[in-house]
């Protein structure tokens, strides 16, 4: 059979093609086929026929293929020719516009949908990629359109010269932005809400390198968000956790938030104490993407509370100062008068009782009222501020109270000391004798148990208090607010807690309908503490 004209320069030109061997794909002949035409060897007429039928069936395979990927994709893909009439157009673009095959192939662009793709800037882009050789890339426009509405375009546009062809088309894919960009521009009102909050503001990614960096935290910190994007949040801030970071990291992604007060380091090396809240941010499968954290700064509220318990500190040390004061006064001033006139009552009753016996009584009344003055004051001294305290320690001071506490009140008490042979700071001791003071005061007042313990253990590290009574308990309500930390409920409890925090040390009340313990327990490393007020001289 004698080949046609057109089937000899088809051969001509894909005879030396290198892609011939990759592209015959129909078997072993076939292979041999093209192996005989690369290498110039004599051919008969069925074989050309042969191997054109190959070359037509690889044209329809590879054209197959390109239509199902023009079909799979999601963007809208138009073929146009040199005068931008739509030669194709893929099925996203029909579905994304509301049009049929039949309203678009055929038809000039500026002609589709009644004109609406008559768009200035496009079409002047458009008609000189062919001319000028040049790409369309990245193109944004946006357009209302009669069918589907205003809409925000991405454009993409190149040419397509096939060498066995001198007609040059031009493949236009179109993408939907819209509602990307209206996500965008929601984003960007919330990040400009973001700037205007006063707090510092920070999105990290999951390894801690920062995203995001507002306004406030540019006033906060002192770097610039170009400065700050890209570091390492605490890294870069010097953060010093109230834990481990590794801790910190896991409470974080278990619970998805963290909450507490963290200290920073500005640009210009100022310690700043924050409140912060990491919040764990995911996407639409619950998966972390990214970590928010809100810090507001409250250094000047810190030191305010500082000096606060720095007053309250020299104010109870003022107060145990005046309670000794006073206590030495009653004991030898008031006290040795009392007993002084006890003294000459008793001599005077026993001269007047020889002269006249009927003012002996009255004379062993009053010394009777002077004894129980002189003790009351005695005991009243002891209790304001026992000189035991200061001469033979805790130990001493707190069994000679007991002691009179279970006289005058008639609860029993049981009293386990373990304080080793060595004193305890002075500090310390004067804390824990007054909590133990009033927490025995209240037991008496509040709860009418008939017995109490008191029970103090010392280790290497802390000293450990526990006062306990089998008395009617707290009520919830009540008890819960003693166990907060601004609870404003009972002074004593108040004079405790503070008396504790100035230690450093903690302090908790547990109730029920078995009776009331505190615990306390105060670290001895604290106790020596040079910043802690001294005794008045």
């Amino acid at each position: 059979m004698a080949s046609s004209a057109d089937e000899s320069n088809l051969y001509t030109s894909q005879l030396h093609r290198g892609s011939l061997q990759a592209r015959l794909d129909a078997g072993r002949s076939d292979r041999q086929l093209a192996q005989t035409f690369s290498e110039g060897q004599p051919t008969s007429n069925e074989e050309l026929r042969k191997f054109v039928d190959v070359l037509k069936q690889q044209a329809i395979a590879w054209q197959t293929y390109a239509e199902a990927m023009a079909e799979t994709v999601r963007e809208s893909i138009l073929v146009l020719d040199a005068a931008l009439r739509v030669i194709t157009a893929n099925s996203s673009f029909l579905r994304t516009f509301r049009v049929s095959r039949e309203d678009v192939e055929g038809r000039l662009l500026t002609e589709l949908g009644d004109g609406q793709w008559n768009i200035p800037a496009l079409l002047h882009l458009l008609k000189g990629i062919l001319p000028e050789h040049t790409d369309l890339q990245n193109f944004e426009f946006s357009h209302q359109f009669p069918t589907v509405g205003q809409k925000v375009m991405l454009v993409n546009a190149r040419r397509i010269h096939r060498e066995d062809d001198a007609e040059q088309i031009i493949l236009l894919a179109l993408e939907d932005v819209t509602e990307q960009k209206r996500t965008l521009d929601e984003a960007r009102k919330q990040g400009e809400l973001l700037h205007l909050a006063h707090d510092g503001i920070i999105v990290a990614n999951l390894n801690s390198a920062i995203l995001f960096w507002n306004r406030g935290a540019e006033d906060m910190y002192g770097w610039t968000a170009g400065e700050a994007c890209g570091n390492v949040s605490h890294q870069l801030l010097k953060t010093v956790f109230p834990e481990a970071f590794e801790q910190f990291r896991n409470k974080l992604f278990t619970s998805g938030f963290w909450e507490g007060e963290l200290v920073h380091t500005t640009r210009d090396g100022r310690r700043l104490t924050v409140t912060s809240r990491h919040v764990l941010q995911t996407d639409s499968q619950a998966r972390p993407i990214a970590i928010l954290q809100i810090n507001r700064d409250i250094t000047v509220r810190k030191e305010a509370e500082e000096s606060l318990r720095n007053l309250s500190a020299r104010l109870l040390l003022l107060q145990d100062e005046e309670r000794r004061r006073i206590a030495r006064e009653l004991h030898d001033s008031t006290g040795q008068s009392l007993a002084a006139l006890v003294l000459h009552l008793s001599a005077v009753s026993a001269s007047i009782s020889a002269i006249d016996p009927s003012y002996a009584e009255l004379l062993q009344d009053a010394i009777s009222l002077a004894q129980k003055a002189s003790d009351e004051t005695r005991t009243l001294s002891y209790l304001l501020y026992p000189p035991t305290l200061d001469q033979a320690g805790l130990g001493s001071a707190l069994e000679w109270y007991v002691d009179g506490y279970t006289q005058r009140s008639k609860v029993k008490v049981d009293l386990d000391l373990s304080l080793g042979p060595e004193r305890l700071p002075e500090i310390v001791e004067r804390t824990l004798f007054r909590i133990v003071q009033e927490s025995l005061t209240n037991i008496f007042r509040h709860s009418g148990s008939e017995s109490a313990s008191v029970r103090i253990v010392l280790d290497s590290e802390s000293v450990e208090l526990e006062v306990v009574d089998q008395g009617k308990g707290i009520p919830p309500k009540i008890l819960d607010t003693l166990n907060r930390t601004g609870g404003q409920l009972g002074v004593g409890i108040r004079g405790m807690r503070e008396r504790v925090r100035q230690l450093g040390g903690r302090l908790q009340v547990k109730s029920g309908l078995q009776g009331t313990a505190i615990f306390v327990s105060l670290p001895l490393s604290d106790a020596n503490k040079s910043d802690f007020p001294q005794p008045l001289v």
